[in-house]
């Protein structure tokens, strides 16, 4: 076990300016802020088993390919596990994987690894070696999760995680309504065990939430959120992935099922809380990306920071984003510009309608789609996109409420009803 220690860093850069610099938060000055969990200040390098690997005898035997470099700290190397261990060569393997693939293709799939290294246009400093570190901490945490990544080794500013064979917009042309609002129900669960991520009952769904039958939250129309019988006390989320976005929910094989995946937590958000008095501490954020992010993560002119103060609910307003894409099958905005690309202009646009309240349109037949299905993913997205944050539902509120409706058309969630995760 090591312990992060502000201490152990080079030079005399406070916190604030380390956020500043590596474009994560920045913690309000007036707070005494500490982290909430201590699981936050600790991370479990595996320097070993990385060390280990002979990336050059994997080049060789073309065992070591470059999987994507659309991050932009990390580029994502596919790693032939079976290459690496054994040093068979890969036209042995091939044939191998081309013979599992035609049995039980998610058999292929799980031999291989995705290798995560810094991008060289970045510097390895202690700004980047944090931003690795928040990655390897979250999906630590979250290994219990089966809608998150599996990690298998971290060190310094590389990683080793679980390979996912696709991405869920590659898939969504292929999906009919009902498998849409599986899909729809498996990303906000994924996004509920984010949210509740160090809770002993916090991930997996019905154990999160043992009085959620006793809930009800109003879909059917633009009233509020109603509780009728609310949970005692409402916990506070000390997990924000703070960057969900299509091209970070992958596919991935959960006992031969074939489901959503979060990915990419390296900007996450360790929340923290007021020394003084346990308060969860107020941040604003520096990721200014106005086609996905909420009206208050708009960046103010005077220091580029977001317009209001950031929680969770920045999670519940791109998975609005997700839906929106599952149920449309194209971005939020695009169709509203009649563009295929957003540009630095509409971006402008965009973040100027979002601060008067705009939601992305929909096209018509989308819009008046009568297909149950459709119009729960619509109800659900609808509610993620509210401009006040405080009125956005929870996660896991939008979780139960898609995983109903499946349940209201008997179409059952394999993984929920039919497989033991304990």
């Amino acid at each position: 076990l090591a312990r992060y220690d502000e201490s152990s860093r080079s030079g005399n850069a406070t916190e604030d300016d380390l956020a500043w610099r590596s474009q994560t938060v920045v913690w309000d000055n007036d707070e005494e802020c500490v982290p909430m969990a201590e699981w936050q200040k600790t991370f479990h390098p595996t320097c070993n088993s990385l060390h280990e690997m002979d990336v050059s005898l994997l080049l060789h035997d073309s065992a070591f390919s470059l999987v994507s470099s659309k991050g932009h700290w990390r580029n994502a190397w596919k790693v032939d596990m079976a290459v690496a261990e054994s040093h068979v060569s890969a036209t042995v393997e091939s044939s191998l994987v081309s013979d599992r693939s035609k049995r039980n293709d998610h058999i292929a799939v799980n031999k291989y690894a995705v290798m995560k290294s810094l991008k060289y246009i970045h510097d390895p400093n202690e700004e980047v070696f944090e931003l690795s570190r928040v990655d390897a901490v979250s999906l630590d945490v979250l290994t219990r999760s089966r809608f998150t990544i599996n990690i298998y080794g971290f060190c310094g500013t590389s990683s080793m995680q679980e390979f996912a064979g696709g991405d869920l917009k590659g898939l969504l042309p292929k999906l009919n309504p009902i498998d849409k609002l599986r899909m729809a129900a498996w990303v906000a669960e994924g996004v509920a065990d984010i949210h509740t991520a160090d809770s002993p009952a916090g991930v997996g769904g019905e154990k999160a939430n043992p009085r959620k039958n006793e809930i009800a939250v109003d879909f059917g129309n633009n009233d509020e959120i109603e509780n009728k019988s609310a949970p005692d006390k409402i916990s506070i989320p000390p997990l924000i992935h703070n960057d969900i976005n299509m091209d970070n929910v992958l596919l991935g094989y959960r006992q031969g099922v074939e489901m959503p995946i979060l990915n990419d937590f390296n900007i996450a958000v360790f929340r923290k809380k007021d020394a003084r008095t346990g308060e969860p501490c107020r941040f604003r954020g520096r990721f200014a990306n106005p086609q996905w992010m909420s009206p208050e993560q708009q960046e103010r002119s005077e220091d580029g920071l977001s317009s209001g103060y950031l929680n969770e609910k920045i999670d519940i307003y791109a998975l609005g984003n997700i839906l929106y894409k599952i149920a449309v099958g194209n971005s939020p905005w695009k169709y509203e510009y009649k563009v295929t690309r957003i540009t630095p202009d509409i971006k402008a646009k965009i973040a100027r309608a979002k601060l008067r309240g705009a939601k992305p349109k929909l096209p018509p037949e989308v819009r008046n789609s009568t297909d149950s299905n459709v119009k729960a993913v619509l109800a659900a997205m609808d509610r993620c996109y509210r401009n006040d944050a405080e009125l956005r539902p929870s996660a896991r509120e939008l979780a139960d409420y898609l995983i109903s409706e499946l349940d209201a058309v008997e179409i059952p969630i394999a993984l929920v009803d039919h497989f033991d995760f304990s």
